[in-house]
């Protein structure tokens, strides 16, 4: 059982038709796409080690077991900027638009974006949680919020 129900939300600015999206059909990130879709954030292991690979390799990376599990969905902000100019006219009214690079509980360091948090509040080392945020009917994005311990 969670400790915490996943939190999703969808944009209320319509999809830009410019907004790059995954490709939800590479055998690689298969897995990670479809537990967003779920509400789950998922990585990939060495299932006798449990090394974590991030980004993901094929399952037959070097003759080792991979899997994939169910993280934890807490992380810090090992790093982020702050976008104050778009650098793609589908997120021109995200901005500012912070961009970090989570650290999960894990050890993975995933490129995302925050939401709920704004420019002044975001610093190195802040706690933060993924929540999930509905792209279209089929795309579902993990983007991280504040972890405010609720």
């Amino acid at each position: 059982m969670r400790a915490r129900e996943p939190v999703f939300f969808a944009d209320e600015q319509p999809l830009h038709p410019d907004y790059p999206l995954p490709d939800l059909d590479d055998p690689i990130m298969r897995p990670f796409w479809e537990g967003a879709r779920e509400g789950r954030l998922m990585l990939q292991r060495e299932r006798q080690s449990h090394r974590l690979h991030w980004p993901p390799k094929p399952l037959y990376w070097h003759e080792a077991e991979l899997e994939w599990f169910e993280a934890s969905g807490r992380g810090t902000i090992f790093s982020y900027v702050i976008a104050y100019e778009p650098f793609l006219p589908a997120l021109q009214h995200r901005l500012p638009l912070i961009l970090a690079i989570v650290e999960t509980e894990e050890g993975a360091r995933l490129v995302s974006y925050l939401v709920s948090c704004l420019p002044n509040q975001v610093y190195f080392g802040m706690p933060v949680r993924v929540c999930f945020q509905h792209l279209n009917d089929t795309i579902v994005l993990p983007v991280w919020e504040p972890d405010r311990g609720d």
